[in-house]
């Protein structure tokens, strides 16, 4: 579940910003995420569990249960409800994020309905590979595995907002892109975050595809996210230590 909404995590502010306040952005996430997430989780188990009462097996596939029931008025509210859920669902955690990304990439060039039908293109890509890989491999480790290339970039920024700068960013080096610009680094790279993302991302993905390491599978996520932050904390302090030296 983690995985699954890493995008949405890594891209918060391109839904936060639109927010009146932060009371009001605090609100809206607690009663649309943790509080949502438990109520559909308990409400999916019970009628799992209802399931093997009614039925006398165990159905986790709610299309099966609707299946099962054997009515025409039942099927198509459902139909509609299923389109529903899965529309909504993938634009906020699938679309949105990754239009975003790619539009940030060239915002000169990029509009936000460029950057969409590129989204789309991609999907409709992946799509195609469904039947031929991804079903026979598994939803799950595909999904995990781009959830752990995300993983180590959540515990960058976080340690790099929180931890480095102390929530204070200088707005005007920000949006400068020339070298005058405090963010501009090496040749408008920050290496330390790349070798902290590479090392980070590595190891999550290991945990999805090496056997020696599936005891760590569920925690892939969290590790890699504590791996990159750790690491990009070490070497920008090592940095800042060697540049006082020197100085």
């Amino acid at each position: 579940m983690i995985a699954y909404f890493a995008a949405v995590m890594i891209n918060f502010s391109d839904f936060s910003r639109y927010a009146k306040n932060k009371k009001s952005m605090v609100v809206g996430n607690l009663v649309g995420l943790p509080l949502n997430m438990i109520f559909f989780s308990a409400l999916a188990l019970l009628i799992t569990a209802g399931s093997v009462v009614v039925f006398g097996e165990k159905l986790t596939n709610p299309m099966d249960i609707v299946e099962k029931a054997d009515s025409t008025i039942l099927s198509l509210v459902a139909a509609i409800t299923f389109f529903t859920a899965t529309v909504g669902i993938n634009l906020v955690a699938n679309f949105i994020p990754a239009v975003n990304g790619i539009s940030n990439l060239a915002p000169k060039k990029l509009s936000f309905k460029k950057s969409g039908m590129i989204t789309s293109a991609f999907a409709l890509i992946i799509g195609g590979f469904w039947v031929s890989f991804i079903s026979q491999v598994g939803i799950s480790p595909i999904v995990n595995t781009l959830g752990a290339t995300l993983a180590p970039l959540y515990g960058i920024l976080i340690v790099d907002y929180f931890f480095l700068k102390k929530q204070d960013l200088d707005m005007n080096s920000l949006y400068n892109e020339t070298q005058e610009s405090i963010y501009f680094y090496k040749n408008g790279w920050n290496t330390n975050t790349m070798v902290a993302f590479v090392i980070g991302a590595l190891f999550s993905i290991c945990t999805v595809w090496v056997d020696s390491l599936s005891s760590l599978n569920g925690y892939g996520w969290i590790i890699g996210a504590l791996l990159g932050g750790f690491i990009y904390l070490s070497l920008s302090k090592y940095q800042t230590n060697r540049n006082l030296a020197f100085n």
